[in-house]
């Protein structure tokens, strides 16, 4: 029987994936969510879209992102779920760009994870 991570584990998890993926370390990346989530990653991106399912979804989204850096702000836990506030910092159209989201996660009791991404409304 999988149980969800504690609430520390899941604080350095959320801090930890965000510095790994800041400094190019992918692979880290996608193996820190991997040992988090041992029975699945989901993923609704934007918030309110479809889940979705799939280490691959993860990677794409991986892929949008390359060269951004991302700063956890904020953590707060309660029981298998958790919010970040990330500061987002990259390019776009050629432009430095900093804006700010709020990332949810649900750690299932069967080793998945979900996690929902609320972006700046375009």
């Amino acid at each position: 029987m999988t149980t969800h991570p504690t609430p520390q584990e899941i604080v350095t998890f959320l801090k930890t994936q965000a510095d790994m993926f800041s400094e190019g370390r992918i692979d880290d990346f996608m193996a820190a969510f991997r040992a988090i989530a041992p029975g699945g990653f989901k993923v609704q991106d934007p918030a309110t879209g479809p889940v979705q399912e799939g280490w691959d979804k993860l990677e794409a989204l991986c892929r949008q992102y390359i060269g951004w850096k991302l700063v956890v702000e904020d953590v707060k836990v309660s029981g298998n779920e958790a919010v970040i506030y990330v500061r987002n910092e990259g390019e776009y159209d050629g432009k430095p760009v900093r804006v700010h989201s709020m990332e949810h996660y649900i750690f299932g009791e069967d080793g998945s994870l979900l996690a929902r991404y609320f972006h700046p409304m375009q």
